[in-house]
């Protein structure tokens, strides 16, 4: 889960920058006005499109992780677990764990997994929960297709303001933050999907490790998700007006 969680930190430190630059535009705004002499006044339409942008943005980018996890989690029914999940090594049962009662000390046979199944790769044991593909594909597409939907109602919304009545900086702000997010996605995801497959088609498993190779099939979701919206946003920023 560590491209999420890179995914999740980037959005963390974009939807800042979006609200820095709202809020530097309405002061900028309000010193001119003020020293033209006129006042400043933040409509309900601004109001409205600033809602329709910010939503648009927030809702675009869940249904991108909903999806990633989506197609992880279908990428494993395809490709084998191993392609879609790292797998920790299960324990020995020739293994014992001391278990502390007072002042006297007894072994105890660890158990094999804890919470999950033994399955057997590499001719090794490795523990994984059965149920976890099914709840990252419920979960994925659950996310996807209701922010999908969401995302698709904000910008029919968006679609139905004239065009004399829409504000060009708000368009301008979002598509470009939209660029960067999908274009520092895709940097980073590229180069982790080839390297984690890889080191997956060339991994030979030994005694000294303790889990399978990185399961490239989140970083591959990612890219095909993320390096499409990259082009779109790109070539959306370079039809924007010049004021």
């Amino acid at each position: 889960m560590e491209m999420l969680s890179i995914l999740f930190s980037i959005v963390a430190f974009i939807v800042p920058l979006l609200v820095i630059g709202v809020v530097i535009y309405i002061i900028v705004s309000m010193t001119k006005n003020k020293q033209s002499g006129g006042k400043f006044k933040l409509s309900s339409k601004t109001l409205l499109q600033i809602y329709l942008y910010v939503l648009s943005f927030l809702t675009l980018g869940i249904a991108v992780v909903g999806g990633s996890i989506a197609l992880k989690a279908v990428s494993s029914f395809q490709f084998d677990i191993p392609f879609s999940y790292t797998l920790q090594k299960a324990n020995s049962m020739k293994e014992a764990v001391p278990i502390y009662e007072g002042e006297f000390i007894k072994e105890e046979i660890a158990q094999k997994c804890y919470q999950s199944d033994p399955v057997i790769y590499y001719d090794t044991e490795f523990c994984f929960d059965s149920n976890q593909r099914k709840t990252d594909l419920i979960n994925g597409i659950t996310l996807f297709l209701s922010m999908t939907i969401l995302f698709s109602i904000h910008q029919y919304a968006l679609s139905k303001i004239k065009e004399e009545r829409k504000i060009e900086w708000l368009k301008k702000i979002y598509t470009f933050a939209s660029l960067i997010l999908y274009s520092i996605a895709s940097i980073v995801a590229i180069p982790t999907a080839i390297y984690q497959v890889i080191n997956f088609l060339l991994f030979e498993m030994d005694t000294s490790i303790y889990s399978t190779p990185s399961a490239p099939a989140l970083a591959i979701a990612v890219v095909l998700i993320s390096v499409p919206l990259w082009i779109y946003f790109f070539k959306e920023t370079v039809k924007l007006k010049e004021d």
